[in-house]
């Protein structure tokens, strides 16, 4: 199983939360970067949160996916509540699924992290500098083993891909 994280960084190294998706027009490319990995995969792993503010406005996009949201309580609706990485891992594999794509927000993206579960880095850093964003955490001590795949500049926009060695 192959899992995908896909996320956007201010220049300050912070990371860029759906709330705060104003802060920059992204080009074309990198702004449906997530979604277009999503439907690629024919899944997305989200959050609580991020899952609130995009079920209504992605709801026909959504309806081809297989949602998976990361939350301890159970969610309402026509998604899939798992309560770790692990879960979402097993559950989307379970539905025959070969690549996992992991979509926002900070607590999930760290969660993969620290489960040592994320195998591809997708990560777009915007020239703005905003305070509030999120940091990605992993256990302390724990250093991650990426290697650099890709540096591409798509407009204004640096896009990086990792891949675990």
């Amino acid at each position: 199983m192959n899992v995908q994280l896909v996320a956007n960084f201010a220049a300050n190294g912070q990371l860029i939360l759906a709330a705060q998706g104003n802060a920059y027009t992204a080009p074309d490319e990198i702004a449906g970067m997530g979604l277009a990995k999503a439907s690629a995969c024919g899944n997305v792993v989200w959050g609580l949160t991020t899952y609130q503010m995009f079920a209504g406005f992605y709801k026909d996009l959504l309806k081809d996916l297989e949602v998976v949201v990361l939350n301890p309580e159970d969610v309402e609706g026509d998604v899939y509540t798992a309560k770790s990485p692990e879960d979402a891992v097993r559950y989307l594999e379970s539905k025959g699924y070969e690549t996992v794509c992991v979509d926002g927000g900070a607590m999930t993206y760290s969660s993969f992290l620290q489960a040592g579960l994320a195998d591809e880095l997708f990560f777009n850093f915007f020239p703005v500098v905003i305070q509030g964003g999120a940091s990605l955490e992993t256990a302390p001590g724990k250093v991650l083993g990426y290697k650099l795949a890709e540096v591409k500049a798509v407009g204004d926009v640096a896009s990086l891909h990792f891949v675990k060695e």
